[in-house]
Order: C-alpha cells, then structure tokens, then sequence
C-alpha cells in the first residue's frame, strides 16, 4: 500500500511538474547578469575563469542551500599578496540564509606537501557534493615547479566545517585559514609524474561522488577523478572518507592520441561514466568517446569497458587564426563534451545524453592556407543513448542564429528533468555579447524544450582590462552547472557559475572599468 501512495504522489508530482516546468521558472540571483561569486576588491582585480559549482539543498534552511563553486583565480599570480596566498584554486562558499546568492567565504585551495616537496594549486578547480554524506570534494592541477612534477590534488570538507565561522570564517581566507576549512581530511595527490613534459600535458581534471546510501551497492560513497594524462585519458577511485585512492587507471584506447577534457559521472546504478573528446593536431575531426566502469570499490580500481564512438565531429570548434576560435570574440574555444545520466520510469533503463559544441559555418581567412580559420556559428548538439554503445544521430541543442557553445549539462534525479546550459551570443549581432542560455528535456523524452535566460542582458566576455597571465587571449575551457531538487515542481533549484564582465567595474589608475568575475546563477523550477 505505501508504494502504491508512493507511485501515486509521484505521478501527481511529475505530472504538476509537466506543466509547470516552461511556465514558471524564477530566477533568482539577478535576473539581468546574476551575482558576482568573490570577495574580490575592485582596485586592480584580475580575472576569475574555468568555473565549476556544487550544493547540497536545504542545507543551511528551508530552501537554502549550501553552494559551493570553483574558479581559476589569477589572484593566485600575486604570491606577495596581503590578502591572497600563491593558488590558482579559486574556491567560494554561500552559506547564508539571505537568498542573495553572495559568498561569505572565499579562498584558494591549500598547498600539498608530498615527497618532500611542495604541490601549490595551479588551477583547474571541479567541485562535488556527496548530498548523502554531507560532504563537499574539490580537485585541481597541482605542480611542483622546482622539480618539474605534477599530480591531481583532491580535497574533503564536510558541510559542517563549512558551516563552522570558526574553521572557515567569514572574508577571503589566508593559507592557515584555507587549510583549517580543507584540511580536516588529509588532502591527497593523483597520478604524480615528473618532467616538463608531463606538466605540461596534464589536463584539468573531472570530479564525481557516488551518492547512493552506504549499503546500496559496491562502490557507494565512492569518489571519482578523470583526467588527461600524456597521451591517456584515466580514472582513480578514492575513498569518499579517508580519500585512499587507486592508482590512475587508463580507460582510453591505446590509438587515441592526447585525449582530452574528461566528464566523469556517476549512474543511479553506480556505474561509473566518462566522455572525453580525441582531438589530434592538425587533424579536422574531433571524436567524442564514451566509456562505462563497473565499481570495484575504492581504493580498488573499477573495471571499465571498451570505449564508444559517440560522434565524429568533422567541424569540430579548435585552433583558429591567434586563437579566436570564434568570430567577434577574442576566447579561445575547443569542441569538448559533457554528459548526464537520466534514470526512467521503469527503473532499470538508464539513458545518457552527451552534448559537446561544433562549428556550423567555418570561414577560411586565407584560402591558400584552409588551417587559417575561424567560425561564424558556433552551435550546441546533443546525441543519447540507452546503452552507452548505440548513439543517435547528433541533434541541435540550439542551432540558432549567433555563437551557442561551452554546453553544460545535469539531470535532476528528484524529477528526471534534464537541463542543459551554455554562452549564447543571438543578441548581439557582432557575436560578442552574451548571454546564458538554458534547455530542459522533459521526463521520459529527448526533445529539447524551449530556450530559457538564465541571465537577460548580453555582456562582453572579454572586456576586462588587465593583462590575463595566462595567455596572449583571454580563454576558458568551461562553465559549471548543477541541478537538484525535492522531487517536486518549485523546488528544484539550478545554479551556474560562469565568467561575466557585469555592472560591477574594477578600478584601474583610478578609473572604472569592467573585469571579469565568477558570478552565480539561481534557476527554481
């Protein structure tokens, strides 16, 4: 009798849900641009790129959540600093009951010492919540410059450090203060490697927690990092506890050369997924590949299949003329895919959607050299799958007018809802300006339903006046976007974090002027 009250509740929900999912959706952090996610000054403030987020709902009070999102933090650049140490592992924490979506705390991620040697953050910041053990991982690059070394660094903190003014308190966190919020579980590092070259080769890493309740299954609360290592992409599982890792773990085939930006994800099953995009220089095609692992649980190593081709991209978005891969933008851009698992009504069928961007119109710049290229339209498909090998064919996410590209995707398991979000450019005509754009796929189906504004008024990506560090053009890899919810219409809560240049200028030999910020988006539906 109680399942079938269940099954019925459910299916007044789902069906509340139906016809409620375009017709109200509530954006709360500022409709026009969101809200700037740091504490940073506006003298002199440098970039904030490379965004990721994470929460844990109902967290800090009815509807208040616990969020918790990453950046690429050129603050890290300035080791003299008084009020920032040397790390590019930006990190950001709403903790309030004010729905405002400000941060109370902020920081980069502590230094890990190994080996006798000293490992300081360096970017690639991916955050993830274990919602069932109340915990939040972090994990980025980590490089060791005297000797030339480099790993994947990966944190713990529970939602009750984070909550704690005493371990983390309120302001812009010092290295002591850093490492008394990230540091009650010993930090680890993953897939150590020496030389020059393998620094240079490692790629930002993925991050995942396997949330299913302890006695679900092998490998619940089980935490997985994926990552491009030299010519290899690999997967550690590490111990959502005591963070006892595997040792990296190849998943890739051995023909694949350099693959790329990882998306690893964990099934309502506990099978474990990841995308990674193949895409060797100078070739003209990227191939997006999809892998599935059984959990063997950690620190054991899972056991992972023979990769899938999801699609042959033959106009994938990539090295372009000075690196505008993408016309009227400075923004360096390359095709890379990101996936979510949808589990369906029957309960054991599980289909997967893997969205990545392409180049629809390519423009030779020099037609004697076809390499000297940029694109005029940048759009976002998607393909599916119930079987992690069969694909169907890539569709448009959005293939309108303008550039629509760094698509992320989540599924929100309370209501089997499916949202995907990326930069749009339509509004503007000289594709410079944007905006961030949001679909949703209905339970059950793979139609994508209609455009959504996360944010409404296009702002230049690239408008910050200081001198990016990086590299000669401004670039970003991606942004993040989480979704979950209570299993009801109104209570499911989007948040993306991503790069902006809003109304709130830095301040440069005295004069104002836009700069790039991590800001923070809220989407209830």
């Amino acid at each position: 009798m109680k399942a079938l009250i269940r099954g019925i509740l459910t299916m007044f929900a789902v069906l509340a849900l139906g016809t409620a999912l375009y017709a109200a959706p509530v954006v709360e952090c500022g409709a026009a641009f969101g809200t700037k996610f740091n504490l940073e000054p506006a003298a002199n403030a440098v970039p904030q790129q490379q965004e990721n987020v994470d929460f844990i709902p109902n967290r800090v009070g009815v509807d208040q959540d616990l969020v918790v999102a990453g950046a690429f933090d050129a603050r890290g650049f300035a080791t003299t600093s008084a009020t920032w140490d040397g790390s590019l592992s930006g990190y950001y924490v709403h903790r309030s009951k004010v729905p405002d979506c400000n941060p109370q705390f902020e920081g980069g991620l502590p230094p890990i010492v190994a080996q006798g040697k000293t490992f300081p953050g360096d970017g690639g910041m991916v955050v993830a919540a274990d919602s069932v053990r109340d915990a939040f991982f972090a994990a980025d690059v980590r490089l060791d410059l005297v000797d030339s070394l480099s790993a994947i660094g990966l944190f713990r903190a529970s939602s009750a450090t984070l909550l704690n003014p005493t371990l983390c308190p309120n302001g812009t966190h010092k290295a002591a203060q850093a490492t008394a919020c990230w540091g009650t579980t010993a930090p680890v590092l993953i897939g150590i490697q020496g030389s020059a070259g393998a620094n240079a080769s490692q790629d930002n890493p993925s991050l995942t927690a396997d949330e299913r309740p302890s006695k679900a299954g092998v490998g619940a609360g089980d935490v997985y990092v994926a990552f491009g290592s030299g010519l290899a992409m690999t997967l550690a599982a590490c111990n959502g506890s005591t963070l006892a890792c595997s040792a990296p773990l190849t998943i890739s085939d051995s023909s694949d050369l350099g693959p790329l930006d990882a998306h690893v994800e964990v099934r309502p099953d506990g099978i474990v997924t990841v995308t990674y995009v193949v895409e060797p220089f100078p070739s003209a095609t990227a191939t997006i590949k999809f892998v599935s692992c059984k959990p063997a649980g950690a620190p054991q190593v899972p056991v992972c299949g023979t990769p899938s081709v999801v699609a042959v991209e033959s106009q994938p978005i990539g090295i372009s003329f000075f690196g505008q891969s993408l016309s009227g933008m400075n923004l360096f851009v390359l095709t890379a895919p990101k996936h979510a698992n949808r589990l369906e009504a029957d309960g054991k069928t599980v289909t997967t959607f893997v969205v990545w961007d392409r180049c629809k119109t390519i423009f030779n710049l020099v037609q004697e050299q076809p390499g000297l290229t940029t694109c005029l339209d940048g759009d976002v498909l998607m393909s599916t799958s119930t079987d992690g090998t069969t694909w169907s064919a890539a569709a448009p996410v959005n293939a309108g007018k303008g550039h629509q590209f760094f698509p992320s995707i989540a599924a929100d398991a309370s209501t089997s809802v499916v949202n995907i979000a990326y930069y749009d450019t339509a509004a503007d005509r000289f594709d410079n300006r944007m905006r961030v754009s949001l679909n949703q796929i209905a339970p059950g189906g793979t139609t994508v339903g209609p455009l959504l504004r996360l944010t409404s008024i296009p702002i230049p990506w690239n408008a910050d006046p200081s001198n990016n560090p990086i590299a000669i053009n401004d670039f970003d890899s991606h942004f993040g976007m989480k979704v979950r919810g209570m299993g009801a219409a109104g209570h499911s809560r989007v948040y993306a974090s991503f790069t902006s240049t809003a109304d709130r200028p830095g301040r440069y030999k005295g004069l104002p002027a836009p700069e790039q910020n991590n800001n923070l988006q809220k989407l209830i539906y």
